[in-house]
């Protein structure tokens, strides 16, 4: 089953749950004091905004702290299918036979 599109990075996410909180406080927060609050540092989290590095269990754990709508999971799923879209277009699978169920080995 192949998707009619690409999975969002979380970075792409959570630069809109940026956007949003500083819609809806008035309060133009920077990404470094996002990343203070996050007890991480603004090169990190810049990193996972540019789609430049993955979120990681830790950072799910903080983002669903900080973002209270979401939850670890919602993030670590957002990566994973991030992830697997990436690899589905990068690894060729024409060359490998399917083990199980066991098919007829042809020979030339």
């Amino acid at each position: 089953m192949s998707l009619m599109f690409d999975p969002a990075h979380p970075g792409e996410l959570l630069k809109e749950f940026i956007l949003g909180l500083r819609e809806e406080t008035g309060i133009p927060y920077t990404i470094a004091e996002v990343a203070v609050n996050l007890g991480t540092t603004r090169k990190t989290l810049s990193a996972i905004i540019n789609k430049k590095q993955s979120v990681t269990a830790d950072m799910a754990v903080r983002l669903s702290a900080a973002f209270p709508n979401s939850s670890p999971e919602f993030w670590l799923n957002v990566q994973e299918h991030y992830d697997l879209a990436l690899s589905r277009k990068r690894v060729n699978t024409s060359a490998i036979k399917i083990l199980w169920p066991k098919q007829p080995i042809i020979t030339a």
